[in-house]
């Protein structure tokens, strides 16, 4: 699956993986190989790959889906569950992921990591059952990981015993290759760029919260020796719908400002690609419009890179970000 949920949970089962323990990873069907093979006798057959067993046969991650969930888990003999949690990745229409934990009771422990506490949409006046169906989720995991300072307070305060709360920043989902000077410039060169041009890199998917329009309206105040690069591609797999048409609106912005020749697109890259580009960028900007936050992916990629990065403050202070430290 294309998104900082999906990127980090390959990085968590590949860990798990070489640590001697058995993975299966439980998603959407979308994320099934192009060349799967059909022809399987084998109803919902696990798929090998380079950091697990890969199980893609859920279709819309509706109440019907949580008892395959169930049958998979006692069908691979699962030790425990780990959710993944981002409301934006479930298509936030539907509760019945939320209610997973509540499900699996007498089959399995469960864990839930909260990439955030969005709430999912249901549906029309939903209202408090938004909020509520987030809390059960909580309240029934055995295990709750909060990424960042904020949610983690939050969780505490949802949770009836708050030591079922640990707080666990993701870690950076690209791991840093070892590039040289003269493949950095190859990269430079492949954008088009010369030799004095300033390049600013910004990583990750395009939406509303990350202020990639920020950066865009930025850079038309500077001259035309400073590029900007969009490293990865431009909409992933969570509310694909609201954020094609903020990357739409963003698109039809640059034209507007005359910079067309000055915004480089990569499209969607592998892991080494991704880093290549980031050595390749004079400094990474990412202007979350919430805050910086330890539950960003990308944030903590372009520090593990070790890059100079202009972000904004944290909304919650969160003392392992350091303004000219980290």
């Amino acid at each position: 699956m294309e998104g900082g949920v999906g990127a980090f949970t390959k990085e968590l089962a590949t860990a798990l993986a070489e640590a001697g323990h058995f993975v299966a990873v439980i998603t959407s069907q979308k994320a099934r190989p192009a060349d799967m093979d059909r022809s399987f006798m084998e109803p919902f057959p696990l798929i090998d790959t380079d950091f697990g067993q890969l199980f893609p046969h859920i279709h819309g991650w509706r109440w019907s889906e949580n008892g395959r969930i169930a049958e998979a888990i006692e069908r691979f003999e699962l030790d425990i569950v780990n959710i993944q949690y981002q409301a934006a990745a479930y298509n936030m229409r539907s509760p019945a992921v939320n209610l997973l934990p509540w499900r699996l009771r007498g089959i399995v422990p469960t864990v839930v990591t909260f990439h955030d506490l969005r709430v999912p949409y249901l549906f029309p006046k939903a209202g408090k059952l938004r909020e509520t169906m987030v809390h059960m989720m909580a309240q029934y995991a055995r295990g709750v990981i909060a990424t960042n300072t904020a949610d983690f307070r939050a969780l505490q305060q949802i949770c009836e015993d708050a030591e079922q709360v640990t707080q666990i920043p993701i870690g950076s989902n690209i791991k840093a290759a070892p590039f040289d000077a003269q493949q950095v410039q190859a990269v430079r060169q492949s954008l088009g760029l010369m030799p004095d041009d300033f390049l600013l890199g910004y990583f990750g998917f395009v939406n509303d919260t990350k202020g990639a329009d920020t950066v865009v309206e930025a850079l038309a105040q500077l001259d035309g020796q400073y590029h900007l690069v969009f490293i990865g591609g431009q909409v992933g797999d969570s509310d694909a719908a609201n954020n094609s048409a903020f990357a739409n609106r963003l698109l039809a912005r640059i034209e507007a400002l005359g910079l067309s020749r000055r915004v480089h697109w990569t499209g969607f890259l592998d892991d080494t690609a991704v880093s290549a580009h980031m050595y390749a960028a004079d400094m990474m900007v990412m202007p979350y419009k919430d805050g910086a936050s330890l539950r960003r992916g990308t944030l903590m990629a372009a520090m593990a890179h070790g890059r100079p990065l202009l972000t904004t403050f944290p909304v919650t202070p969160t003392p392992e970000l350091r303004s000219g430290k980290n």
